[in-house]
């Protein structure tokens, strides 16, 4: 099957599906308690020239298969910590076919393309998907009601290098 990454502003037909999806899997948590919050999101992601920008992995007939996101500051108490990855979703049944790799590798390239030095991302369960392209756990806390662990990668070099 062919899957194509691209910006969800191409596609932004897609919000709705996407959102209903990362509403029924994730709605426990804060961000994605509220259908309205979650297109208030998306309808920001649509402007493309600033963060936070989502891309989409979609098949070869533009049928939705998961997404992606770049942002700023995705935990507030952590404000030191700018640049973020986050929303990587692939829906239920497009799973175990290598495309939320894709949708990590896709990220990772826009953000060293837009020389951003650094990235976070937050997971509860999936460290070990992260640690395989550079991923390091820098700690530990409570977020949107689980424990979580805080993810860095650096982009200008490599990890522990002052960038």
């Amino acid at each position: 099957m062919q899957t194509r990454i691209i910006p969800l502003a191409a596609c932004p037909r897609h919000i709705e599906q996407l959102a209903l999806a990362l509403h029924a899997e994730w709605q426990d948590f804060a961000p994605w308690s509220e259908m309205e919050k979650i297109r208030a999101y998306y309808a920001r992601c649509l402007d493309g020239g600033s963060l936070p920008l989502a891309w989409l992995a979609v098949d070869g007939e533009n049928r939705l298969l998961g997404s992606a996101a770049l942002k700023r500051h995705d935990i507030a108490e952590l404000p030191q910590y700018e640049y973020w990855l986050g929303d990587v979703f692939v829906l239920p049944e497009a799973r175990g076919r290598g495309i939320g790799a894709r949708l990590i590798e896709h990220a990772l390239q826009q953000a060293r393309e837009m020389a951003l030095p650094e990235l976070y991302l937050y997971t509860p369960d999936v460290q070990a998907v992260y640690a395989k392209y550079g991923w390091r756990e820098i700690e530990t806390r409570r977020h949107n009601g689980e424990i979580v662990s805080v993810m860095r990668l650096c982009l200008g070099g490599r990890e522990g290098e002052a960038v």
